[in-house]
């Protein structure tokens, strides 16, 4: 079970998060952009920022469902990310949230005869959570397995006190 679980552990910081919070900021621009012409295509109407903003967002991110549930020691989070990869996949925990980012980009070529055309699927999710307690960020645990991605974090001690008072 060991072996299992250390295959299948994502790991918890981003690589650079710096390159994190910038590819954050960079797709928010990318919806930002989105809903702007949204606008503008419906002739600079006010009073629709919110569903011009939500029907980008729509357009740009593929939605997850994830439920998090709270025990006497630990914060769980589980949530669905059918398709993507452990690779794919970039976790930040903060002691009061947590923010997934991930992305796959499918490739499809089709030859042809004397012409090769190239086409791509690009499917990103990013969702950023409040948890209901605040956890220790550097003994959570992650996993992925069949589309399932799952993390543990220990309550920070405060919090236990706080409860059992």
């Amino acid at each position: 079970m060991k072996a299992q679980t250390r295959r299948n552990h994502i790991p918890i910081a981003p690589s650079s998060l710096t390159k994190f919070w910038n590819d954050v900021e960079g797709l928010t621009q990318q919806i930002h952009r989105r809903a702007y012409r949204l606008f503008e295509e419906r002739g600079k109407v006010d009073g629709h920022d919110l569903e011009d903003w939500f029907k980008a967002e729509s357009e740009l991110l593929r939605p997850i469902s994830f439920k998090i549930s709270e025990k006497e020691n630990v914060v769980h989070l589980r949530a669905d990310v059918p398709g993507l990869k452990k690779e794919e996949l970039e976790i930040n925990l903060e002691p009061r949230a947590i923010t997934i980012k991930g992305e796959r980009h499918e490739d499809t070529n089709k030859t042809r005869e004397t012409t090769s055309d190239s086409e791509g699927h690009l499917e990103r999710i990013y969702c950023r959570l409040p948890l209901p307690a605040n956890v220790v960020v550097d003994k959570a645990t992650a996993t992925l397995e069949h589309g399932v991605l799952e993390i543990w974090a220990p309550k920070a001690e405060q919090e236990r006190e706080l409860k059992a008072a």
